[in-house]
């Protein structure tokens, strides 16, 4: 009989390298538990012209709904459960739209042409980053 190069009982993964993953694995499951079972409020305030016409608590949102900013150019906004986002505008270059979803604090779009802000405050988590591009 040629010997295998792992041996003849085939102990490639042994009791303890599976106790180990086990134990990685519960670690990775309870670090991310308070990310999905946070009660932190999650709060989008609107701006218009410079002056805040609309505070939404994002967390407490249950069917999604639509926001017409009555602004020139015309810009909309769609409020889902913990999230806002751009999804209409009128303007030339639409970054506006291109940003995207909003969903976490310190999260900010604006449509310069209809003098619209959006932003997300709430308490930020300090281990992601501060600015995400595209």
């Amino acid at each position: 009989m040629i010997p295998s190069k792992w041996g003849d009982t085939m102990d490639f993964i042994k009791r303890a390298d599976i106790i180990l993953l086990v134990i990685l694995l519960f670690i990775c499951g309870v670090l991310l538990i308070p990310k999905y079972f946070s009660n932190e409020p999650l709060v989008a305030v609107i701006y218009k012209d410079g002056s805040q016409i609309e505070t939404i608590d994002l967390s407490s949102v249950t069917e999604e709904y639509e926001i017409d900013l009555e602004c020139n150019p015309q810009a909309k906004l769609t409020v889902k459960k913990n999230s806002i986002a751009y999804t209409y505008a009128e303007c030339h270059d639409k970054l506006c739209v291109n940003t995207g979803v909003l969903s976490r604090p310190g999260d900010i779009a604006a449509c310069l042409p209809s003098k619209t802000l959006v932003v997300i405050e709430g308490k930020k988590d300090k281990s992601k980053p501060d600015v995400i591009t595209y």
